[in-house]
């Protein structure tokens, strides 16, 4: 269950009297943070309803603000964003004085008061604060979706076909909002006709990942200006070279993982399944590794693990290192 589906949980049965959304993902709080909003409709012009984006400008405001009895209608929904003092940034919005005055609320709050907590990052348990607000809460901690997760997800809410949201979550590196930025580009793109694979391939930019696969691509066909040209582009563009080299090395296990599922007559939804990952990486290896033996790929990953080792402890430059193994790697014969 994605915190998502908590969410609509929470809907169905009603908001809680406190409400905490937290979590390390940026996006998936500011996702869900939006959802609320629309879902007690807020207007800034309500005065039963209150946000504050905590600052120690405004915290005795907001404070004064749950503290307060609502005065125009039955209940009043305070939410507060940013309380960095509940979680382990080691920061403060609030003062000791004001933290206690939060503290008190929690120790009796008004049936007539709704909190809802918005939080980036984890909620720091050792404090006493922290403690007594998760007896009080409802919890919604935001963790980043995995590739099917995301796919089900989107599904619900875009018109667009599984297939297209696989392809799609696979190119977005498994990234949500990249992977909404996404969505959203190739439906501007095909301009309310249904969305296939192809334009998928045509709009989404490639990710890094990509950009990898046509390396090895390069490699494999023993074109060496081109992959030192491909590798010099993206650095250019600043991707980092022990960046490259860590996706580099981990595709060449791939490529090796795969090669031996060939050999035993496994198909791609076998190997899908044993390796527990996304099928667009698993498709693509099988078609790069087809003509490949085993040999020459244990070989090129042994390279690569040595150049990490070389880069890491040798005084020599990185980008040297990189561009001899490169060489070799692709002057080899496959």
């Amino acid at each position: 269950m994605t915190v998502f589906d908590e969410f609509n949980e929470v809907k169905i049965k009603g908001l809680p009297q406190i409400l905490v959304i937290f979590g390390e993902s940026r996006e998936l709080v500011g996702e869900l943070k939006n959802q609320l909003l629309t879902e007690v409709n807020f207007e800034p012009t309500d005065l039963s309803q209150a946000y504050y984006d905590l600052t120690p400008s405004n915290s005795d405001l907001a404070l004064e603000d749950l503290e307060s009895l609502p005065f125009f209608s039955d209940s009043r929904l305070v939410i507060l964003e940013n309380l960095v003092n509940l979680t382990t940034a080691k920061k403060s919005v609030l003062d000791e004085k004001q933290l206690k005055r939060f503290e008190n609320f929690l120790d009796d709050p008004p049936e007539t008061t709704q909190l809802v907590l918005i939080l980036y990052g984890k909620l720091d348990s050792r404090l006493k604060v922290v403690k007594k607000l998760k007896a009080k809460a409802a919890l919604l901690e935001a963790q980043e979706l995995k590739s099917q997760e995301l796919i089900q997800y989107f599904s619900r809410i875009s018109p667009l076909p599984k297939a297209v949201l696989s392809l799609i979550a696979a190119k977005s590196n498994d990234n949500f909002s990249v992977m909404k930025q996404n969505i959203d580009l190739v439906q501007t793109y095909a301009l309310g006709r249904e969305v296939t694979l192809d334009d998928v391939e045509k709009v989404v930019p490639k990710s890094l990942q990509d950009n990898i696969f046509a390396l090895t691509d390069l490699i494999f066909k023993g074109k060496i200006d081109e992959a030192r040209d491909l590798v010099h582009d993206l650095t250019l563009q600043g991707e980092d070279l022990i960046k490259i080299l860590a996706i580099l090395t981990n595709s060449y296990r791939l490529y090796l993982q795969v090669k031996l599922f060939q050999n035993k007559g496994w198909q791609e939804n076998q190997q899908v399944a044993f390796l527990k990952m996304h099928p667009y990486p698993v498709k693509l290896a099988n078609q790069l590794v087809r003509k490949l033996n085993v040999r020459s790929l244990k070989t090129g990953l042994s390279d690569l693990i040595k150049l990490d080792f070389d880069i890491k402890t040798s005084a020599a430059d990185k980008s040297y290192l990189f561009d001899i193994t490169l060489i070799r790697l692709t002057l080899k014969k496959n």
